[in-house]
C-alpha cells in the first residue's frame, strides 16, 4: 500500500525546503494537506512528485515547489482574504486555508462543485468555491488582500485588478513563448507595480491568453 504520509514528508524535506521555502506555517500546511485527495484517483500515486499534474478541462495542479514558492512570496496573513483563480480540485485553496482568513475560489462549471465537495469533505470550512469565468473573478465578495492565479497568463485584465485592495498583492506566472516568470504585483494609487520573483513554468490558462488581432 502506498505510504502517502511518508511521500508527503519526503516532498517537504527533499523538494520544498531545498527550494528555500522557510515559512513554518506553510511548511506545516504542506505536511498536513493530503494532495492526493485533490487529484483524480489515477494520479494519486504521483501526488508528491515535482511534476505539474493535469486534472481536467485544461486545469492542472502546478508543481508543489512552484506553488510553495509562490505562496511564501505572497506572505498571506491570518486576517487577509484571498481570491483564488483556476483552483482545479482545490489543493492550493486547502493550503491557503490555514494561512488566510477566508478564501474565495472561482472555477468553471465542470470543476467548481467537485472542488467545493472535496474541500468540505476534508474539513476546510473557510473556503467558498464559486462557479463562473475565472477571468471575471468574484467581485461581490471582494475586494481582496491577495489574488492568486494557479496557472500561466499572458496578461491580466482590469476587471481582476479592480478587485484587489489598495496595497494588496497579486501573483501569477507570466508566460512568453516557452518561458515563464513568476511575478508579484502591488496595487498602488497609480496602478499595479510588478516585480519578477523567480523563473517557473506551467500550463497557460485559456482565459488569460492575449487575443489575436487580425489585420486586413
Amino acid at each position: 500500500m502506498f505510504d502517502y504520509k511518508k511521500a508527503r514528508k519526503n516532498m517537504v524535506d527533499n523538494l520544498i525546503r531545498p527550494a528555500n521555502v522557510t515559512n513554518q506555517k506553510l511548511l506545516l500546511a504542506l505536511e498536513n494537506v493530503h494532495r492526493e485527495k485533490f487529484l483524480p484517483s489515477n494520479l494519486a500515486n504521483l501526488s508528491y512528485s515535482e511534476t505539474e499534474l493535469f486534472i481536467d478541462n485544461g486545469r492542472t495542479s502546478i508543481s508543489p515547489w512552484v506553488l510553495a514558492k509562490m505562496l511564501q512570496s505572497l506572505n498571506i496573513n491570518p486576517d487577509e482574504n484571498v481570491l483564488s483563480l483556476a483552483t482545479g480540485f482545490g489543493y492550493s485553496c486547502a493550503l491557503m486555508s490555514s494561512l488566510a482568513n477566508f478564501v474565495v475560489a472561482v472555477e468553471n462549471s465542470d470543476l467548481a462543485q467537485e472542488a467545493q465537495t472535496r474541500l468540505i469533505e476534508n474539513g476546510y470550512d473557510n473556503i467558498l468555491v464559486k462557479e463562473g469565468n475565472i477571468d471575471e473573478g468574484a467581485e461581490k465578495e471582494g475586494p481582496y488582500d491577495v489574488i492568486f492565479i494557479e496557472g500561466a497568463v499572458e496578461y491580466i485584465n482590469k476587471k481582476i485588478l479592480y478587485q484587489l485592495k489598495l496595497g494588496g498583492r497579486i501573483m501569477a506566472i507570466f508566460k512568453e513563448k516557452n518561458l515563464g516568470q513568476c511575478r508579484q504585483g502591488i496595487k498602488t494609487n497609480t496602478g499595479v507595480q510588478w516585480d519578477n520573483f523567480f523563473e517557473a513554468n506551467c500550463v497557460l490558462l485559456d482565459e488569460f491568453k492575449k487575443k489575436i488581432e487580425f489585420k486586413f
